[in-house]
C-alpha cells in the first residue's frame, strides 16, 4: 500500500520520464518540506544514476516509517518515472543523512 501512495504522489508531480524526471520530482516533493528546520534534501545525477541525500527528522518523531515504509515509498514514487531499482545506502540515525541511489 505504501508504494502505491509513493507512485501516486510521484505521478502528481512528474514532468517527464527517467532520472532527470526523478530529480526535478523529487526536488519539487520534498521542496514543499523546506518549512521543518531540520529538513535537507539534495539530488544529483552521478555516473549514470541518481543520488540522493537528506537529514530527515521523521526518525525522531516516527521512527517506524524510517524501518518499514521509506523504502516503499521511494520505489514507488520512482516507478511514476520508469526508475525501478532503488537501493538504501544509509539511513537516519545510524548514519548522519539517508542516502538513496537510483539505477
Amino acid at each position: 500500500m505504501i508504494e502505491k501512495i509513493g507512485h501516486l504522489l510521484g505521478r502528481l508531480v512528474k514532468e517527464k520520464d527517467g532520472f532527470e524526471g526523478l530529480k526535478n520530482g523529487l526536488e519539487k516533493f520534498f521542496n514543499e518540506l523546506k518549512e521543518f528546520r531540520d529538513f535537507e534534501f539534495s539530488a544529483e545525477l552521478v555516473d549514470g544514476k541518481l543520488v540522493t541525500r537528506s537529514r530527515c527528522p521523521i526518525h525522531e518523531y516516527f521512527k517506524i516509517w524510517c524501518d518499514c515504509c521509506c523504502l516503499n515509498f521511494i520505489k514507488g514514487f520512482a516507478r511514476a518515472y520508469g526508475v525501478k531499482e532503488v537501493k538504501r545506502i544509509s539511513k537516519q540515525p545510524e548514519e548522519k543523512e539517508c542516502v538513496f541511489e537510483f539505477k
